[in-house]
């Protein structure tokens, strides 16, 4: 691993599953050969001309910059806007699909869903901090309907 990182802002549920997902460590060492890992070496450019190096901000987590023969972080270690949108886009998606897998075995449960959160949470080292809740229970509700809406959406298809 390189002594490069990169930042990124993120909410804090996610923030600390991304951090819990890849080990715990502070900055995070992607899991070599992920997908997060990929985009990274291929989102990192040779540092601009006149540009001072990026510090690390509140609300933010530093990332190693993955080593790779072809794609050295001491050369590739600066990403853009865009790769930092690329890469939280990548995150997000993952952990939908991390809270999707996790939740819609059991549907609609009512008062039931607020343990299966927060065993969710526990089990993925995040904290509540007064949002994270909230958040995750909100993410679910947005993937619940979307899916309840494209499965109703097909079997009117099918009817017609």
């Amino acid at each position: 691993m390189s002594e490069y990182c990169i930042y990124l802002k993120m909410p804090s549920y996610l923030r600390q599953w991304f951090v819990h997902r890849h080990g715990g460590g502070s900055p995070v060492t992607l899991i070599r050969g992920s997908i997060e890992s990929k985009l990274l070496q291929r989102a990192t450019v040779p540092q601009p001309d006149g540009v001072l190096p990026p510090r690390q901000q509140e609300g933010e987590v530093a990332i190693y910059i993955p080593y790779s023969k072809s794609h050295d972080p001491r050369t590739y270690n600066y990403i853009t806007d865009t790769g930092k949108r690329a890469m939280l886009s990548r995150i997000k998606d993952d952990f939908d699909l991390d809270v999707w897998e996790y939740l819609h075995d059991f549907g609609k449960v009512g008062t039931q869903q607020k343990d299966l959160i927060n065993l969710f949470m526990e089990q993925r080292g995040i904290r509540e901090d007064g949002t994270c809740w909230d958040s995750i229970a909100k993410i679910y509700q947005r993937l619940r309907k979307n899916y309840l809406s494209n499965m109703c959406h097909k079997q009117k298809k099918r009817s017609d």
